[in-house]
């Protein structure tokens, strides 16, 4: 049995009957979770359906709302968990499970699509990565339980950084499954031309910001064993947070976070 939970925060209409319909009519629940605060919940759900059950209690936080999901999958006796975000979509849904789940030749570990965003060379039905994103996650209940689920130090970014880098030291690994085709939106992104070049800005809100530097100096010093880690915050400082703060609107606010995550981050203890 496969249980998907959508994770939401003031979701767009459009956006999430997309999301759930694409995958509906191929799992057996889906948990839509609402980090919405709850006084507001009501007024932001769209879709109802036999199979979904509405859940969360305003606590902003993916790792609390994926724990969770892992419990019920536990309790329910679930064999899969698909993680999902609000703003993502599966083109070809059924396909996804018949190269994983009902795929006895399948490799075993945590299965992912591709995303635009991560470059990646895809040369067989199965590539292994280092780290993928939350949204499109299939992962085996037995594999949840051998990681111990989600570390909710981490709450908005870097979620499934910490969960994939700790799968790693178990020897658990990560595939990318070839031709699967999901979209996702990452921020509210904006192009703009700087002197020439087209530069695509990502509009994080300062909050998410702070998260982002902060989860990830926790990350380098976590797992030092992993170098990509370093080497991906080193090029974030240098290249993302020069175009937020030349580019993007509100940038004392989001400067002040930048540098405000990178303080906690590098002092906090692990």
């Amino acid at each position: 049995m496969i249980l998907a939970i959508i994770v939401t925060y003031f979701p767009e209409k459009e956006l999430l009957e997309e999301n759930v319909n694409a995958i509906i009519d191929n799992v057996d629940k889906v948990l839509i979770w609402e980090n919405t605060p709850s006084e507001k919940s009501e007024d932001y759900r769209f879709v109802h359906h036999d199979k979904i059950e509405y859940c969360g209690d305003g606590i902003n936080s993916i790792s609390h709302a994926l724990n969770y999901a892992w419990q019920y999958a536990k309790a329910g006796g679930f064999d899969h968990l698909l993680t999902m975000d609000q703003d993502s979509c599966f083109k070809n849904f059924p396909y996804y499970l018949k190269q994983t789940v009902f795929n006895e030749n399948a490799p075993v570990g945590i299965y992912t699509p591709p995303i635009k965003e991560k470059k990646i060379e895809i040369n067989a039905d199965f590539v292994e990565i280092d780290r993928p994103i939350t949204s499109g996650m299939l992962i085996p209940v037995a594999l949840i339980n051998k990681i111990g689920g989600w570390d909710e130090e981490f709450k908005i970014d870097s979620v499934d950084d910490e969960f994939c880098l700790h799968a790693h030291t178990l020897g658990i690994k990560i595939y990318v499954v070839k031709d699967i085709v999901m979209q996702h939106r990452l921020g509210n992104p904006e192009t703009r031309n700087f002197l020439g070049h087209t530069i695509t800005l990502r509009n994080y809100p300062p909050s998410r910001l702070y998260a982002f530097y902060r989860n990830n100096f926790i990350l380098a010093k976590k797992y030092p064993q992993f170098s990509y880690v370093r080497e991906d915050l080193k090029e974030n400082l240098k290249k993302q947070t020069i175009w937020i703060i030349l580019l993007e609107n509100n940038r004392i606010r989001k400067a002040a976070s930048i540098i405000r995550g990178c303080i906690v981050g590098l002092t906090k203890r692990v």
